[in-house]
């Protein structure tokens, strides 16, 4: 999976939370750390929605560390 797709699909789950992107808590090493654990889960579950993936992933990293 392309790292700039994924980094798409965040910044579109950002900005339903956010509304807009310069409210974004997530730093560029933080973008980089969540692409590659959205790009393993996807690899680790073929089958499961790539949405639904990144819209848990991005909804965790932002309760846990925010």
């Amino acid at each position: 999976m392309e790292k700039k797709l994924v980094k798409k699909m965040i910044d579109r789950c950002l900005l339903d939370y956010f509304g807009d992107l310069q409210f974004s808590p997530i730093s560029e090493s933080e973008y980089d750390a969540l692409i590659e654990d959205i790009i393993s889960e996807v690899h680790n579950q073929p089958h499961e929605d790539v949405f639904a993936i990144v819209h848990d992933k991005v909804y965790s990293y932002l309760a846990t560390s925010h």
